[in-house]
């Protein structure tokens, strides 16, 4: 094809030159009058003159550096403009040294140029609407959970819940444990009306049939009870098929049983048609430029197809929804951005990296062939990756804004062809491993898909369903452990701590029934149940006359409760204990994540009188601006600084102490010394002035009817 042929096609809107020597250069192409009026020197063999285009003449430089180096290889200048007499040109200019010859080309790119600019707009226009409709659907749930949560339904209440979903935009279904409707709003009907198509389902079964079908996810959903957002596709023939966009949410009851399921719809044809303009973003996420979901799925088969070993990653982002939270989706979008090139810096080439929903990422790992049996290796391979992935997520991330994002990443792992030769089965087995790691390991980390996982899997449901009949069977009391006042003795308060007696016998280690709690949010029925034992057994003593407060522990999960004040205040009146006898402990992670729950909570406990200390001060990340600010009255050293208190401790093994303790006096605040075990940490907490404190040396938690014993025999322990 000839060079007029071109240029009739607009193809060759460009100027060719030769570089000949150091300041000689030569036109071989000129398309058009435009290269005329850019650079009029360009005649025949020239040089450049000063008055050339300055941003040409400053790329100039970086093209000598690689014409110098005599390597085959190119460098693009990026896009500018050029004002002429009659009209903006949008140019970009490429370096190239290819068998020892030395060219410059300056490329006219209107035609480009305003693609780039549509794709940015419509990368603008999606991107706005994606927020706007997350937002409906998260203020709905909000909702939805004040509403359906409690534990009974008045009739103003139903009110409240038909209102809320005729008011809202978006099509929504309540349904039962067991997925029966339960009540729906008209826009969920209006989604799937047709006058030409007969529906064979009813909307809310027509929604999760789809879920079911295009996700193997769906049956782990249901089964942990866990919230999924994604998009499914409606294929509504005779006419053209529907994009929806489905969120479904768990309505836990107080004692955390799933009592409804929602699902809320809403219609994103409309953000789909804005990608299909451009073909870039049909395959590709707008906000980090990565393949999307079905890109990935696409390669996924063609990956299984080819048949050589590789290994699906499947990425979950930490803490994400708080970024959300605190600080706009605007600033999550440049964490998800910096994050994927971050982790786009760490795949190999031929890895294939990909954004498949709002916090999930997943990588195709190619693996180095060899026996198929070698299942150690090839994992070896895979976590040395994912570890890397990790690593990366552990740096802290500051967006334009300033503020200091902090995430985590979770990553479950499947490999091709050991676990599956399926793609589908792949997904669903990566899917599950990564839900193991974020739901049962407190750390970032990597999880293998394994018959073995399933296994654990099934014995923590087991654990699960046994903490649920503890509850209902009364299987749990309350140990206290005395807390003295060192410089006389004397026990001033006691620490209730939890037991379980499985089965009424079977002594159960808080260590391994007290995480699950926490993750499965169990732990917000039991602390309810500790909260209010508790009270009892403060009401008895004081009957008994002895005058001692007792400390109840609050976990993360607990704080974020809405009726966890109203609770305790109501438990206050029921036993009609003396509040200012109570304090609340929490860790110091607490006051980072929930500080405006936290913050509220303290001014209403603080108002009935009761006290609050930080728990295990030390191991987290609490700063002197939130100790200021907050209502806190105790900090307890924790028990692993105390451990290092030994005959033969070195300055600094004890310095950290010495300076909470010189800190929390510095800031009002009593301190408490936990797990003092030996007499040596007893007298080094005496000399510095630290004369509260807990641990085996004077007593372990006791079962009540010990704690009165010793109350009765000797409020003064001999040491």
């Amino acid at each position: 094809m000839d060079a007029s042929l071109l240029k009739t096609l607009d193809l060759l809107d460009c100027i060719i030159i030769q570089r000949l020597s150091t300041n000689e250069f030569e036109v071989l192409y000129t398309s058009n009058r435009w290269a005329a009026e850019l650079l009029p020197e360009a005649v025949g063999i020239f040089n450049f003159s000063e008055d050339s285009s300055p941003y040409l003449l400053d790329f100039l430089t970086d093209a000598k550096i690689l014409w110098e180096s005599e390597k085959d290889g190119k460098i693009d200048s990026g896009i500018w403009s050029e004002q002429l007499p009659d009209q903006i040109l949008r140019l970009e200019a490429t370096a190239i040294f290819k068998d020892n010859r030395q060219f410059l080309q300056i490329n006219k790119i209107d035609t480009s140029f305003k693609e780039k600019q549509k794709t940015l707009q419509i990368a603008r226009e999606l991107m706005f609407s994606a927020d706007k409709i997350s937002e409906l659907h998260e203020h709905l749930h909000a909702k939805m959970d004040e509403l359906l949560s409690g534990p009974s339904q008045t009739f103003h209440l139903k009110q409240q819940i038909s209102q809320a979903l005729e008011q809202t935009d978006l099509g929504v279904a309540i349904l039962t444990p067991e997925l029966q409707l339960v009540k729906s709003n008209p826009a969920l009907k209006v989604l799937f009306t047709d006058s030409n198509v007969k529906m064979n389902l009813p909307e809310d079964r027509l929604v999760i049939e789809l879920f079911r079908t295009q996700y193997p996810e769906c049956e782990r959903v249901f089964s942990t009870g866990s919230t999924w957002t994604g998009e499914l596709y409606w294929l509504n023939p005779p006419r053209y098929g529907k994009w929806l966009k489905m969120t479904i949410h768990p309505i836990m009851s107080a004692d955390q049983v799933i009592q409804y399921w929602l699902l809320s719809v809403s219609d994103i044809t409309q953000i789909k048609f804005l990608l299909k303009r451009n073909e870039k973003l049909v395959h590709f996420d707008a906000v980090t430029d990565l393949p999307n979901r079905q890109f990935f799925w696409r390669k996924l088969e063609e990956k299984v197809n080819q048949g050589f070993p590789f290994c699906l990653l499947y990425c979950d982002i930490k803490n994400f929804k708080r970024i959300n939270e605190l600080y706009g989706h605007q600033i999550g979008d440049q964490v998800i951005k910096e994050l994927a090139s971050r982790l786009k810096s760490i795949t190999q080439g031929n890895d294939l990296l990909s954004r498949i929903g709002g916090t999930e990422f997943a990588v195709i790992v190619n693996l180095k062939e060899g026996n198929p049996n070698q299942y150690v290796k090839y994992q070896e391979q895979c976590s040395k990756i994912a570890e890397e992935l990790i690593n990366t997520c552990r740096i802290p991330f500051y967006p334009a804004s300033g503020q200091k994002c902090e995430i985590g990443l979770n990553v479950g792992a499947a490999s091709f062809p050991l676990d599956s030769s399926n793609a589908e089965e792949l997904m669903k087995y990566a899917d599950l491993a990564v839900y193991s790691a974020k739901k049962y390991k407190s750390q970032n980390s990597i999880q293998f898909y394994s018959k073995q996982l399933i296994e654990a899997s099934r014995k923590r449901i087991e654990m699960e369903d046994a903490l649920r009949d503890a509850i209902n069977n009364q299987e749990f009391e309350i140990f206290l452990q005395p807390i003295l006042n060192l410089s006389n003795n004397q026990i001033v308060k006691a620490e209730a701590l939890i037991r379980w007696r499985q089965n009424g016998n079977v002594l159960v280690s808080p260590q391994e029934f007290i995480p699950l709690a926490e993750q499965t949010g169990l732990i917000i029925p039991i602390g309810k149940w500790v909260i209010s034992e508790a009270f009892r057994l403060l009401a008895q003593l004081n009957e008994q006359g002895e005058s001692i407060a007792i400390s109840i522990n609050l976990s993360p999960r607990q704080i974020s409760d809405r009726q966890l004040f109203e609770f305790i205040q109501n438990n206050v009146e029921k036993y009609e204990i003396n509040a200012q006898k109570v304090e609340f402990e929490l860790t110091e992670g607490v006051l980072i994540d929930n500080y405006e729950k936290v913050h509220l909570l303290l001014e209403q406990i603080h108002q009935l009188g009761m006290k609050v200390s930080i728990d295990d001060f030390g191991t987290g990340y609490s700063s002197l601006s939130y100790l200021q600010k907050l209502r806190i009255d105790n900090i307890k050293i924790d028990r692993a600084f105390i451990k290092e208190l030994t005959g033969s401790s070195k300055e600094e093994d004890f310095a950290l102490i010495l300076a909470i303790i010189s800190m929390a006096k510095s800031l009002n605040l009593g301190v408490i010394a936990e797990g003092v075990e030996t007499q040596v940490q007893r007298n080094f907490l005496v000399t510095n002035n630290c004369n509260v404190a807990q641990g085996y040396l004077f007593s372990p938690p006791l079962p009540f009817i010990d704690f009165c014993q010793l109350l009765k025999n000797k409020t003064r322990l001999p040491l």
